[in-house]
Order: C-alpha cells, then structure tokens, then sequence
C-alpha cells in the first residue's frame, strides 16, 4: 500500500515510516502540509484527473505556520470522499483540545492519540482496508 504521512516532529515522521515500510508499505514522509498537498494535487490541478498518489493519508492535527493538519484534512476531503482515500489522524494533544477537535472532524476519521504502539496503528490500517 502506498501511504501518505505528515508530521512535523522529526522523530514521530522517522518512527511511523519505519513501522510502515517493515509491514510491506511504501511510504512517502511529509514534514508540511503544503508539501503533502503538492503531492496529492500537483501544481493545484484537479485530483480526479491525476490519480491518487496515495492509499492512505497519516496525518498529525498540530502543524507550525499557517496550515494546520485539519486544513490539510478537509482540503483532501473536498476532492476524496473517505472511502476513495482513507484519513488517519494522530496528535497529541488531549482534553479539551482533543474534544474540540473530534467535533470538527467527521465521526468516521479514526483518531489515535500519541503516543501509540504500532500494532494500534497496524490493526486501524486492516480496519480501513478492508471495508
């Protein structure tokens, strides 16, 4: 499976491309949401005439500077429905934050809260795929 993952932290980007690439994926690192965005609709042009270069998107929620990962998020979804290219989130924040976020998103984004174990992550990517 060719994935998609977005992190600003260095380490957090190192370790989800790692576990993802030892179970078999191909996997692209991203440490801005602008970069990412590039990738799925190169030069702004429309998706559905490119493709989708990925399967899956990992993304984190916090990102430094302007765009955020909830940007990142709802910018794929005007193009992609989630069955046509599956959103995981992580982050790591919690309480209040967390909650405020969980209204934003849609009921069916999966959200894992760092810091997480890979089989966690492992078991939502089986989940995901095999709807």
């Amino acid at each position: 499976m060719n994935i998609g993952v977005l992190d600003d932290n260095p380490a957090i980007l190192a370790f989800l491309s790692t576990t993802l690439k030892m179970d078999g994926h191909i996997v692209t690192a991203h440490s801005s949401g602008a970069s990412m965005l590039e990738a799925i609709f190169p030069s702004g042009s429309s998706s559905s005439l490119q493709g989708v270069p990925y399967d899956l998107i990992i993304l984190d929620l916090l990102l430094p500077g302007t765009m955020t990962g909830a940007d990142v998020f709802f910018a794929i979804r005007k193009e992609f429905e989630s069955w046509q290219l599956p959103v995981i989130v992580v982050t790591a924040v919690s309480g209040p934050t967390l909650e405020q976020f969980r209204h934003i998103l849609p009921d069916d984004v999966p959200l894992l809260r760092k810091p997480f174990a890979p089989r966690t992550l492992r078991q939502l990517i089986n989940q995901l795929t095999a709807k």
